[in-house]
């Protein structure tokens, strides 16, 4: 009787706090920096990502793994085929395809509505030089069991071993100083 019982307490809170695992389903990503002629901005048109979350009747209660891949290549400039050339030089495409960020730890998630705050730690990889970077992310709970996580992260290349590209015989410079701005959905 005493094991039906530890069963039964078991099976019910499985259902209470039910672990599940996530993937993207839908992304933004924008790199803003800047140079000595002009603002730019480069977009990645590729996220794979997956993640492990706990819920609890609908509700995010805990956050156990988050990765998130994106190709170098998959990364584009609205100032053209030039930028995008001289960024995946200054990226190391060749030996290093992909930016990677992993989750370490969620120090903090706070529920307000359908939103939390979210303090975050992980590992962001770039051009083969990894970091440990904190975020505060926005994160909104969807229909359908998805929920998007947004923000925003102030970088300097330099931090990455990446040397800021330079075009037109060095009289074109970009500034050490990159933004990423960042909505990620994650749905089952």
């Amino acid at each position: 009787m005493k094991y039906k019982l530890l069963f039964f307490l078991f099976f019910a809170s499985s259902f209470l706090f039910a672990q599940e695992n996530f993937r993207v389903t839908n992304f933004s990503l924008a790199i803003q920096g800047t140079s000595n002629l002009h603002d730019w901005e480069s977009t990645a048109k590729t996220m794979n990502g997956t993640g492990s979350m706990q819920t609890e009747g609908g509700k995010l209660k805990a956050i156990q793994s988050l990765y998130v891949e994106i190709p170098v290549k998959s990364i584009k400039s609205t100032k053209g085929s030039i930028m995008d050339g001289k960024t995946y030089d200054a990226l190391k495409s060749g030996s290093n395809p992909n930016i990677i960020f992993k989750l370490e730890r969620v120090s903090g998630l706070t529920q307000s509505g359908g939103n939390y705050d979210i303090k975050a730690t992980g590992s962001l990889t770039i051009a083969g030089a990894s970091k440990q970077i904190d975020l505060n992310v926005r994160g909104t709970q969807n229909g359908a069991g998805s929920f998007t996580f947004s923000g925003s992260k102030s970088l300097k290349m330099t931090d990455f071993n990446i040397k800021p590209p330079t075009a037109l015989f060095g009289t074109l410079t970009t500034g050490d100083d990159v933004k990423i701005v960042f909505s990620v959905t994650l749905g089952k």
